[in-house]
């Protein structure tokens, strides 16, 4: 566990929930153990919420619920490793290894020791720790928490049952009636060390070493925190008795084995404030999403709104003021508009095209048969000539009595071309 910490629960867990659990408050600062005991089962975790209030909690998982083993490292794999470990050990599992977890422990070398576990075991323990309220720091095989000796291994008797350490990562939990097989099977690290022990050699027992020595066998050393059992191999080697919870206690704070890898690694403290929030951080983010996403959307028909305003103010200025052939920037097209528009409202005099025009206006309203064709007006004359077409020689009668009221008016010859009338007018304004 990070930093140092006054107090800690341990608590080992079981997948059957007719089984009693063992659980011990330890503190490393004193020394000693502040609180212990037995439940009934898994069910009753909850009976533990006071002990787990403000502590952190440490679960050790029985090592008769998982594999402790060696896989053999293909060369190039380095990289990928977490993700290849579990196809390696396809063939020597009887599981599909997608329902496994399987957890690196330690590597050297090609070889690589791992722990393997059902997920949905792991999937349980944390449900029913959570359910009672607790959050677990770390998942320890119990076995690994038993101290590790470089002579050989050690053991202690929990539940009817032996855990046996070998190694830095390796262990078993192995029934009475087994552990001795299994003991005969295994091939010691080291050959046997003479220690001293509080109960004296027996002459069978000693005979019984210089005989294995004698073959040239090593001694298996088992040093042993609970009373040996009778009748087994190797040799067993007492040491200062203490309740085995304690002693997996303090193995377990010391140990830098942690189970909760891959999906279980447990999020750091920001993440788990920020959890509650990431519904909303989602819904906030799809908002601003559209929000900007209707922006978009909006300049962009704004933009084109503006080039079609560009593409047709240039066609009319180019269609009143022909002789520029050239438009570089919008404002030589405003300047060019105003000044065209100013020399023909004749400078702001009443002198000019625009008087004529705002004249003009109402009478021609009232002929709406007459057509004007073009019109031409010459300022140092004075005067005004319109080109115009009409179905019938009268609507020209009509007009040249309505200008006449306001303007000295010149009517042209007439022609009749098809169905239509044309003539010119010549306006100058009365003296």
């Amino acid at each position: 566990m990070e930093g140092s910490v006054s107090e800690f629960l341990t608590i080992r867990l079981s997948s059957r929930r007719e089984q009693p659990v063992q659980w011990l408050v330890w503190s490393p600062q004193q020394n000693e153990v502040i609180a212990s005991g037995q439940l009934a089962g898994m069910t009753q975790l909850n009976e533990l919420a006071e002990y787990a209030a403000q502590r952190p909690v440490i679960a050790l998982v029985p090592a008769s619920e998982l594999l402790l083993t060696q896989v053999a490292i293909p060369a190039g794999s380095g990289r990928q490793l977490a993700a290849v470990l579990p196809y390696l050990l396809e063939d020597e599992l009887a599981q599909d290894v997608d329902s496994l977890h399987v957890h690196l422990i330690k590597r050297q070398g090609d070889i690589a020791n791992v722990a393997i576990i059902e997920h949905r075991k792991i999937e349980q323990w944390l449900s029913e720790l959570a359910r009672a309220g607790m959050e677990v720091k770390k998942l320890v095989p119990d076995c690994l928490c038993l101290p590790l000796y470089d002579d050989g291994y050690s053991a202690a008797e929990l539940e009817r049952q032996w855990l046996v350490r070998q190694s830095e990562a390796e262990g078993i939990c192995a029934e009475p009636s087994w552990l001795a097989s299994w003991l005969l099977a295994q091939k010691a690290p080291i050959a046997a060390v003479v220690v001293e022990s509080e109960e004296p050699v027996t002459e069978e027992e000693a005979e019984a070493e210089e005989a294995e020595e004698a073959d040239g066998l090593p001694v298996l050393t088992i040093h042993h925190f609970t009373p040996a059992p009778e009748n087994m191999p190797g040799k067993w080697q007492p040491e200062p008795p203490e309740l085995v919870m304690q002693l997996l206690a303090k193995g377990a704070e010391s140990s830098k084995v942690n189970l909760l890898s891959g999906p279980y690694k447990p999020q750091s403290a920001w993440r788990k404030h920020l959890k509650p929030w990431r519904k909303v951080a989602v819904a906030a983010g799809l908002v601003l999403t559209t929000v900007i996403v209707e922006h978009f959307v909006s300049v962009q028909r704004l933009e084109l709104q503006a080039q079609a305003y560009r593409a047709e103010s240039e066609r009319i200025f180019r269609q009143v003021l022909p002789e520029f052939k050239r438009i570089p920037s919008q404002s030589y097209l405003k300047n060019q508009m105003n000044r065209a528009i100013t020399q023909l409202g004749g400078g702001g005099s009443d002198q000019g095209l625009l008087p004529w025009l705002l004249q003009l206006k109402p009478v021609l309203s009232k002929v709406p048969q007459m057509t004007i064709l073009n019109m031409k007006y010459d300022q140092n004359r004075g005067e005004l000539r319109l080109q115009a077409s009409a179905a019938e020689f009268q609507h020209f009668e009509q007009l040249r009595t309505l200008l006449a009221k306001e303007f000295e008016v010149e009517q042209g010859q007439l022609n009749k071309e098809g169905s239509q009338v044309n003539g010119a007018v010549v306006l100058r304004r009365k003296s």
